[in-house]
């Protein structure tokens, strides 16, 4: 939306879609939310990770809370690119785990895994500061430390 807009203006271009609340997850049919909600609209926000302008559009809303069942007090953090990067970057730290656990005693000794696992968990702090492992970045930094 153009900033110069006036609020009332941005308003009158924001879409509506009816919202029906008994198809949310049964947590959010727990919120006051559910006895007042009739419709989504638009919802502006900031990607938190590269500050592009993005809309929470209404469409998005209806799929995410009555198709999807995710949260009512869900909100986007992430524009469309950051979230495929976080869900990549997600994956590819699942696999390292899985080979770790597969191949310890000898993934021990591989500076080069060792090296990209712990480049990996530096990258995502970037998408999750709130969710890294920090039993695993000590262990890794250690082995890399020891080798």
């Amino acid at each position: 939306m153009n900033p110069a807009m006036s609020k009332r203006a941005q308003k009158d271009q924001q879409i509506s879609v009816a919202a029906d609340p008994k198809q949310w997850s049964e947590q959010s049919k727990r919120s006051v939310a559910y006895h007042f909600k009739r419709e989504y609209v638009d919802e502006p926000y900031k990607c938190s990770r590269c500050s592009v302008a993005c809309t929470f559009t209404a469409q998005d809303q209806k799929y995410t809370f009555e198709i999807k069942k995710a949260s009512k007090d869900q909100r986007r953090k992430f524009c469309s690119t950051c979230w495929s990067e976080s869900n990549r970057m997600r994956a590819t730290l699942s696999e390292y785990d899985l080979r770790w656990t597969a191949e310890k005693s000898s993934l021990r000794a591989n500076r080069e895994f060792l090296t990209e696992w712990l480049e990996l968990f530096m990258r995502w702090k970037q998408f999750a500061p709130y969710k890294h492992d920090i039993a695993k970045i000590a262990m890794v930094r250690c082995l890399l430390k020891l080798g």
